[in-house]
């Protein structure tokens, strides 16, 4: 799924000293006059083609050209109003997907903005904006967080015709949007727009080659377990982004910067312990050839782990020093390491040099147990993964069954309501009215069905994303399979190759093995008829008795 931010729907007003004409300027980088305020708005340093991408106004079908003029459709919009809180106009925010050019985010917004003007009758000023190079707390963003937003501004009042005293008629500002003024269907048409930037996202992206995945609804409403990051504000932005540090943004500092500096710390320290751990190795290197014959062992197999058994079986230079087992109390933790402390220490030439090769087979084996142990991790959350989306995929679908259902009933009482009202109905489409010529009645039944039409448009919209990224998941699993199989086999051939040279060994490898690792061991040993040494409870409380139990070849188990 695509993280992305929604739009929002802002109000203007006189009581917030806004000013429709100024909102204008700003948005559109133009140097504007207003002539209620009698003053300049002059916002030109926005240079268009840079931090302004596109800068227009369109208006809807049949409008005058004074319509498409921002000084003077917006010195019309300020005189239209004459309550000294009105509402001036209306900024509808919308943010771009990420990956657009300039051309193709221009023109989503502009297919967005003639929307608005078709709907609701009335003139758009479009500013498209860059995106700022720096984030909240100051921080340069990367180029690929980098994208577009766009202001779509109009005022509150539709284009049309207003007759005059003398008989004629001229274009201006008449009765208000109440669609929106209204609580009972500004939200509808809310939902609406953002439905329509939906559609567009997605529309736009999937001709570019993009996810198409976009959604209006927040992550609450598609039951996506995401957590709301939090926000500073336009004013504490813009302070933090000059330098100046406020208690938001030390907030905010101090629930995400803060925890990751402290990780920084903490993983400074484990490196410090590693540091001098490798000092200490290569003390113990120097008096013991053994230990540094296991360590070049580790770094060649780490080279040579999908190599043939021949490769594994490679020989070894002799040691002629004595061997000495590394103190109990070692802090190494590699299964080379472990091996080495708990095996019986060799004491001819001979066996001296099977075990050199012994602890070669062994840092090979621990190579592929860390890759197997990883494999799990995620296979694990790939199955997690596949199983959240499956179950937001099943919601998704009940919910688009349940408003089919509904498109159905609205559309039945459509068709009812036009056959009850035959005479009606022909009139309007013979004369070609609009919706003008429609009855309240008429208006909202049409209005049901085409909710319910565009609802579930989007719901399948919704369902095609959720089975891509269903799809993604299931091609995933057959990578990570054919994965443990590779790292399965290896195992088998580097342990048959390790029963081999020294079948005594075995019990000393699964002693120290870890528990994870032991599985994997015992998953993949050959079947070779070697007895092993098991512990087990005994007869008595506490009692512990040990027995040989041979380990058979067991079939690779799927995660």
């Amino acid at each position: 799924m695509v993280q992305h931010a929604r739009p929002h729907l802002q109000v203007h007003s006189r009581g917030n000293d806004h000013s429709a004409v100024a909102g204008a300027a700003y948005r559109l980088g133009l140097r504007l006059y207003d002539i209620r305020a009698k003053k300049w708005h002059d916002f030109r340093r926005r240079k268009l083609g840079e931090e302004i991408v596109r800068a227009l106004t369109i208006a809807p079908e049949g409008a005058p050209d004074w319509s498409t003029d921002p000084e003077e459709l917006w010195n019309r919009a300020e005189a239209a109003e004459k309550r000294k809180d009105a509402q001036v106009a209306r900024d509808y925010r919308i943010p771009l997907p990420l990956g657009l050019s300039d051309q193709v985010a221009g023109d989503m917004a502009e297919a967005m903005a003639r929307f608005i003007a078709d709907e609701l009758r009335t003139a758009v000023s479009i500013g498209l904006h860059r995106d700022a190079e720096i984030d909240a707390l100051g921080n340069v963003k990367p180029n690929h967080q980098q994208g577009f937003h766009a202001h779509l501004y109009f005022p509150t009042r539709r284009l049309q015709e207003i007759a005059q005293e003398d008989g004629t008629s001229s274009w201006g500002f008449g009765e208000k949007l109440m669609i929106l003024s209204s609580k009972q269907t500004g939200g509808a048409f809310v939902e609406r727009l953002n439905e329509q930037w939906a559609l567009l996202a997605n529309r736009f992206t999937a001709a570019n080659d993009l996810p198409a995945d976009y959604d209006h609804r927040s992550y609450v409403r598609q039951e996506v377990p995401i957590e709301p990051q939090p926000t500073l504000g336009a004013a504490v932005t813009a302070m933090e982004r000059r330098g100046f540090f406020t208690r938001r943004g030390d907030a905010l500092r101090g629930d995400i910067v803060v925890p990751s500096l402290a990780y920084e710390s903490a993983h400074a320290v484990v490196l410090d312990v590693h540091r001098k751990q490798a000092v200490e190795d290569a003390i113990r290197e120097r008096t013991d050839p053994v230990a540094r014959a296991a360590r070049l062992a580790a770094e060649a197999s780490s080279k040579q782990s999908a190599q043939s058994q021949s490769d594994v079986l490679s020989a070894a230079p002799l040691v002629q020093a004595p061997l000495a087992k590394p103190p109990l109390n070692s802090p190494a933790g590699s299964l080379v390491a472990r091996f080495h402390a708990a095996a019986p220490a060799p004491n001819t030439l001979e066996e001296r040099q099977i075990f050199i090769r012994v602890l070669k087979i062994v840092a090979a084996v621990e190579r592929v147990l860390a890759a197997l142990i990883d494999l799990a991790n995620r296979f694990r959350h790939n199955t997690e993964g596949r199983d959240r989306r499956m179950a937001a995929k099943l919601a998704t679908d009940y919910e688009l069954d349940t408003c089919r259902a509904q498109r159905i009933v609205a559309k039945e009482k459509l068709e009812r309501w036009e056959a009850n009202h035959r005479w009606q109905v022909v009139t309007a489409r013979a004369f070609g009215a609009g919706e003008g010529a429609r009855s309240k009645p008429w208006q909202s039944l049409i209005g049901e069905f085409e909710a319910s039409q565009r609802r579930a448009q989007v719901l399948k919209t919704s369902v095609r994303s959720h089975q891509v990224h269903l799809d993604g998941f299931a091609v995933k699993e057959a990578e990570l399979k054919e994965e443990q199989a590779s790292a399965t086999e290896r195992l088998r051939v580097a342990l048959g190759s390790f029963v081999a040279m020294s079948p005594e060994a075995v019990e000393p490898l699964l002693a120290v093995s870890q528990n994870v690792e032991r599985e994997w061991i015992r998953t993949a040993l050959p079947d070779t008829g070697i007895a092993v040494l098991v512990n087990h409870e005994g007869p008595e409380p506490g009692e512990v008795v040990a027995t040989l139990r041979p380990f058979p070849r067991r079939l690779i188990r799927s995660q």
